[in-house]
């Protein structure tokens, strides 16, 4: 029975949308072909097998004799579920008419729960001939070394422990490196980067992958963040490391389980690539601390310190979220706290001052211009960087005259800095540019009075139109005002067209002065 019948049976597992219980002994049965192929010589182990499918036999019937397929069902779309569901059950057969090639397909469709490859594609392991099938195309090469076998999760967990070693005396944490990292092993409290998947014994399905999610995951080591087992094991590894780790339930997630993800006295196995590390001490003293000292200036002053570099190294790693969270966890410790003189307050302004304003180029970096204004309206002793910022913020929010304003402040506090002079003329050109675009509207709203009413229509959608445009392309400006003066009736084309074109319109009171503006959808 090839692999693309495997294939072809899970694409059938999943357009049948079985229960839970049925779908598995399809897994099961999925893991059982694949390891068994490892032992098995081309023989016969696998013949045309038939039985009554239902979901009663499925709970009841031994594994093989509960996954079959059938005579004239297509396994691409499956059966009629309820006649699946009904109690005659439905009769089916399998073989290996599947169209050899498919098998690409099949194997590459983003549907398809698993491939070797994909799955677990760190996972390496040395085996021997005699573990070794046939159909396998790894070769012993010339110079006699073990060939490489990807391993499914669904392969016993004894099997993998064989090729492990023990990271404490009772056995209860096994590892295996399958990729070298560089450098020392990292300190039991450091704040750690870390991909991994964590798998059951028998799951094609990690129960929790960063992988899945496309993301890192930060935690800081010896601060009960992880299971036991987990934080033990990353504290073994080294920068750029990737290792399997098997850990006894005693260690994870224990006699009663994580329900209903994870049953009680499960053995898990986890894949960890360790891609970055912060073994600065002082981040997180501030959980160390009695609630009452937690607000002394004084006493937070260090982990203060250190939650600002954290939130600088995450800003120049790329990872300008996780820098927003530290700056802003700063912030509400700093704010909290009590001053007890003069000295104090002046370090506290500094700090503060570092804190915001950091925060603001973190928010002009994610196009949140909005916010980055707050931030850097809160910032105490304003400097250069503060005002550029500041500037920069307001050309997307397309307060140009206001960005101007404060760009001049900060090139008086750094005349020769080339960044704020060159943030000044874009300010100005995208002012100009406004004033015209606004000036060509207001005089087009003069000559189109004159007409009549379907002719003034067209044409002022036609002025909407490009207006709204012109504001989709601008890549520097988040938000644009709608001109002054202008035609009710334009205006209200214009807030028509911009909502079919997917733009935001919003309004502001400003001293009892209604203002419109057009916003992009990730304006913030």
């Amino acid at each position: 029975m090839s692999r693309t019948v495997i294939f072809q049976l899970l694409r059938m597992k999943r357009r049948l949308f079985l229960k839970p219980s049925c779908s598995k002994y399809l897994n099961y049965f999925f893991y059982h072909y694949i390891a068994t192929q490892r032992r098995k010589r081309r023989g016969s182990y696998f013949k045309r097998l038939k039985t009554k499918l239902t979901f009663k036999s499925l709970r009841s019937l031994p594994l093989i004799q509960s996954i079959i397929m059938a005579n004239g069902v297509d396994p691409v779309f499956g059966v009629n579920l309820r006649d699946l569901m009904s109690d005659d059950g439905v009769i089916f057969n399998y073989g290996n008419e599947i169209d050899e090639n498919d098998h690409e397909r099949f194997k590459f469709d983003p549907h398809v729960n698993f491939t070797d490859d994909e799955l677990l594609k760190f996972i390496n392991l040395d085996i021997s001939d005699d573990e070794r099938d046939d159909d396998s195309d790894d070769r012993d090469n010339d110079d006699g070394k073990k060939c490489k076998a990807t391993v499914l999760p669904g392969l016993n967990f004894d099997k993998i422990k064989e090729k492990m070693q023990n990271l404490r005396d009772d056995g209860k944490i096994k590892k295996l490196i399958l990729q070298q990292g560089v450098g020392n092993i990292i300190p039991a409290n450091s704040l750690v980067t870390v991909k991994y998947s964590g798998y059951l014994e028998g799951q094609d399905n990690p129960f929790d992958s960063t992988y899945h999610r496309k993301s890192v995951s930060r935690f800081r080591l010896s601060y009960s963040e992880l299971i036991w087992g987990l934080d033990l094991s990353i504290q073994s590894m080294r920068k750029h490391e990737v290792s399997l780790f098997l850990i006894d339930p005693d260690l994870a997630y224990g006699e009663i389980g994580c329900w209903p993800t994870i049953p009680g006295n499960s053995e898990v196995m986890f894949i960890v690539q360790l891609t970055d590390y912060n073994d600065n001490t002082e981040t997180d003293d501030f959980k160390l601390l009695e609630p009452v000292d937690r607000k002394v200036f004084l006493k937070i002053e260090k982990s203060i310190k250190q939650s600002l570099l954290t939130g600088a190294n995450n800003y120049q790693r790329g990872q300008v979220k996780l820098a927003i969270s530290e700056y802003k966890r700063a912030i509400d410790r700093l704010e909290n706290s009590h001053l007890d003189n003069d000295e104090e307050e002046n370090r506290y302004n500094s700090l503060l001052s570092r804190a915001y304003q950091n925060l603001a180029v973190c928010y002009n970096k994610e196009n949140m211009p909005r916010k980055a204004c707050i931030a850097c309206n809160d910032v105490v002793n304003k400097t250069a960087k503060t005002y550029f910022h500041y500037g920069r913020a307001l050309i997307k929010m397309g307060e140009y005259q206001e960005a101007i304003e404060k760009l001049n402040l900060g090139l008086k506090m750094d005349p020769h800095n080339k960044e704020m002079t060159k943030e000044l003329n874009l300010a100005d050109k995208l002012q100009r540019f406004s004033l015209i675009i606004k000036q060509n509207m207001q005089s087009s709203c003069l000559n189109v009075a004159k007409l009549s009413s379907d002719a003034k229509n067209q044409e002022y959608r036609k002025i909407a139109s490009e207006f709204c445009d012109n504001f989709t392309i601008n890549n520097n400006i988040m938000r644009e005002p709608f001109p002054n003066k202008i035609d009710p009736l334009l205006r209200d084309i214009i807030r028509k067209i911009a909502l079919l074109k997917g733009i935001k319109v919003t309004s502001v009171d400003k001293d009892g002065k209604i203002d419109f503006y057009l916003e992009k959808s990730n304006y913030q």
